[in-house]
């Protein structure tokens, strides 16, 4: 479903005002009924002839006691006839109204139901296609994100099995009683709208702070839910440094936030029924004292007054529902502000409506200007200009935080460029297919990810339709079919939620398996052996000089010995790039990539000569390069 975008009104803080408790009824209603159709019709049929039942019932009841049993103004003898009639007509209105309301109740439930599956399945969606910024931004935490498929879905759920789709058919049910309660007595209905002014006022107290306590809540929940999913994913680093009960202590605090907050909702909704059964007791009381009187004047009938009494309760019951249902909804309205805020949300990075596909890449890389931050304050990349040759292999190297990371996301379009233009084959990013131009890309990252499930379903991530021979040649390329064959049950072992039952050498060598099994042009290595032993190490760089040969890759290295054989190693520092070269040549220059080599593989136990005043094994990002020194005379 497409939702309409609206402008966002902010405040004074630039924080998002929330939306309207109408707009957001109104677009759950219009989401609702387009998610389903064929089951609108069936319900307004089956609300209209429950509100023709319940209306009907009363005068049912006014004509057997007046006509039938003889309660009417010069009351006479009753009628037996009428009675039976009036019995079997009171009968089959029964019957009627119980299975309109089963009906009724299934058609709302199976809405509900598929309600909550489709906005569920569009929320997780929306997760798959909005940018890398909105997944990395501060505020999305993982257990944030999960609230919204499970806890906001539900109680938007919730709020159509309580009364969301009959709000309407109830508004017209007392509007027909106050209908037919003037008809029957215009005194009775004065004296018993003397209390419709303090429902109403209480109703409007009531909701406001419902609001305010609900959206608080709904906060609250999500705080829990984020500081649970961290806990259960950084279990081994809470062992690890004996800090159970420190944790403990700030899950408690969360989760005693929540309970307060949870007893200020309960106690305001207790609150409410008592007031308003005192409110209607009240009124029935006045109500019946009038009537007392009217019928020792002879102006209604006992007959009338029993009618009465029905629409009296027909009025007030449906108004007490729809007071209670605007009551609860404040409750779903701050979980659907936020589902219509996420459902608004666009991804960053859009693809062209005549996007293209390249028919066969060459693996052709071009940065041109290309400037990125990804605030305004802080540039990331600054006045990138490179141009990487088909199937050339390329080395990124620099200290953290050089921007070699953001390097890669821009060329897998995670990001667009602030300034300038990145090119696959000349042809600006921009204007090719994202899904094709991500599929032409093998990526190991750092973070050895394993998705639930069995080694070869993992390792056959990068390629689904992959055959299980292919899938132990590619593993045998990187020397981990034999790592994989001493486990448990050997390609069919489980590993476990995020790869658990793995170290951290086996998960990355299923990852690097992952990314050659895709077969892809283009090969990224985001520290993809920093997690190996040397042994295998030493056999995945013999597998690596027969893989690259024919695909352009790109690795960032903080371990120099493993791009030492690259055509070209690029430095990063600061984001910009400040030298260039063949490991050789970068060593003959003697200035930054030398003195990260020296660094790494100088001998600690060597003594070494004492160095020049201008020789300062720090780190070389320090004042003389911010006052534009460069880099000269330092190494």
């Amino acid at each position: 479903m497409k939702w309409r975008k609206k402008k966002k009104k902010v405040d004074e803080d630039g924080e998002e005002i929330d939306r309207s408790t109408f707009f957001i009824i109104r677009t759950l209603i219009k989401y609702v009924g387009k998610a389903n159709r064929k089951l609108i019709v069936p319900l307004v049929i089956f609300i209209t002839l429950n509100i023709i039942v319940s209306l009907s019932t009363p005068f049912v009841f006014k004509s057997l006691i007046d006509d039938g049993l003889g309660g009417g103004l010069g009351a006479e003898e009753g009628d037996i006839d009428i009675i039976l009639f009036l019995g079997t007509l009171f009968f089959f209105l029964t019957i009627a109204g119980v299975i309109v309301k089963i009906a009724q109740g299934y058609i709302i439930n199976k809405i509900a139901t598929i309600t909550m599956y489709n906005l569920r399945h569009e929320l997780f969606t929306k997760f798959q296609y909005l940018g890398l910024d909105y997944h990395e931004g501060p505020d999305k935490t993982a257990g944030k994100k999960i609230n919204y498929l499970t806890g906001d879905v539900n109680t938007i759920q919730e709020l159509l099995n309580s009364g969301m789709l009959t709000v309407v058919g109830n508004f017209v049910l007392v509007f027909g009683a106050l209908f037919f309660m003037i008809y029957l007595s215009p005194t009775l209905t004065l004296v018993e709208f003397l209390i419709a002014p303090i429902l109403f006022v209480l109703a409007g107290v009531i909701t406001k702070k419902a609001r305010k306590y609900f959206k608080e809540l709904r906060e609250k929940v999500s705080e829990v839910t984020s500081s649970l999913e961290e806990s259960i994913v950084g279990m081994r680093v809470i062992k690890a440094f004996a800090v159970e009960e420190e944790n403990f202590e700030e899950f408690n605090e969360r989760t005693e936030q929540e309970r307060k907050t949870t007893l200020k909702a309960a106690r305001l909704m207790a609150f409410v029924p008592a007031v308003l059964i005192f409110l209607i007791t009240f009124g029935i009381a006045l109500m019946l004292y009038t009537a007392g009187l009217l019928i020792r004047e002879g102006e209604i009938t006992q007959g009338t007054i029993v009618a009465f009494i029905f629409y009296m309760f027909m009025f007030f019951e449906p108004l007490i529902a729809v007071i209670g249902f605007f009551t609860l909804m404040q409750n779903s309205i701050a979980a659907g502000n936020r589902i219509v805020r996420l459902l608004n949300e666009e991804p960053s990075v859009q693809e062209q409506p005549n996007a293209q596909t390249l028919p066969e890449i060459k693996g052709k890389i071009t940065y041109e200007n290309v400037n990125f931050s990804y605030n305004s304050d802080v540039a990331v990349l600054k006045d990138i200009n490179i141009e990487i040759k088909a199937k050339e292999r390329l080395a990124l190297v620099g200290y953290t935080g050089a921007g070699k990371s953001t390097f890669i996301k821009l060329l897998s379009r995670f990001y667009d460029p602030t300034e300038g233009t990145v090119k696959l084959d000349d042809i600006d990013l921009r204007d090719l297919k994202i899904q094709d131009l991500r599929e032409d890309m093998g990526i190991v990252l750092q973070e050895n990810f394993l998705f639930s499930g069995t080694v070869r379903d993992n390792i056959r991530y990068g390629k689904l339709e992959a055959t299980d021979k292919e899938v132990e040649e590619v593993a045998r390329k990187v020397s981990a079919h034999d790592m994989i064959v001493e486990l448990e049950n050997g390609y069919d072992t489980e590993v476990g939620e995020r790869g658990s039952r793995l170290s951290e050498g086996q998960r990355q060598l299923i990852c690097f398996a992952r990314a050659l099994l895709a077969d892809p042009p283009i090969l990224i290595l985001d520290e993809a052996t920093s997690a190996i032993d040397p042994y295998s190490e030493l056999l995945i760089q013999q597998a690596l000089e027969e893989l690259l040969k024919n695909r352009t890759s790109i690795s960032i290295a903080h371990r120099l010995s493993t791009i030492l054989n690259s055509d070209r190693i690029v430095v990063l520092d600061q984001g910009q790039i400040i030298e260039q070269g063949t490991h050789q040549e970068l060593i003959a220059q003697e200035g930054f990539y030398k003195h990260l080599y020296e660094m790494q593989f100088k001998d600690p136990f060597k003594k070494e000569k004492e160095e020049p005043e201008d020789v300062k094994l720090v780190d070389p990002r320090r004042d003389e390069y911010n006052e534009g020194k460069g880099f000269a005379g330092r190494f």
